[in-house]
């Protein structure tokens, strides 16, 4: 591996590590048990429908869009709010789920929700179309039961 990669993959572990004592502080202070996962579940609108936040940052030179993996199950309907909290003179990053032809430009400052239905099983890999090399992430559709 190159020394980019060990840094950023080490970045991306201390977010994650950050993430879980900040859910856990956040529990412990409203009198709950902290959780054992790396970030809070989804939270739930109505039956059927999972949200959640995926923010496009910058680590160690190294754009990425986070929490990297989400995870449904078929037939879920899903709403995504995109935020770019990449600094720079690069204003806009893209986000993009091919397979569910999915395409978004998110300007800096200006949040954007998407919904859709996940009726695809599978593992789904979502990424910036403006900028090939950022890095990406999955959306896992678990087959219904």
């Amino acid at each position: 591996m190159t020394k980019v990669m060990l840094k950023t993959m080490g970045a991306i572990a201390a977010v994650a590590v950050s993430m879980l004592l900040g859910a856990n502080r956040i529990a412990m202070a409203q009198g709950a048990a902290p959780s054992a996962a790396a970030a809070p579940a989804p939270a739930m609108e109505e039956p059927g429908t999972r949200s959640f936040t995926l923010v496009s940052v910058e680590v160690d030179d190294a754009k990425i869009w986070l929490p990297s993996v989400i995870a449904v199950e078929q037939g879920d309907k899903v709403k995504l709010t995109l935020k770019n909290l990449v600094p720079g003179a690069v204003n806009q990053h893209g986000f993009t789920i091919p397979a569910y032809n999915i395409t978004e430009v998110v300007t800096r400052g200006e949040p954007k929700t998407i919904t859709f239905v996940a009726d695809k099983a599978g593992v789904f890999p979502f990424s910036c179309q403006l900028h090939p090399a950022h890095i990406g992430g999955s959306l896992i559709v678990e087959p219904k039961k």
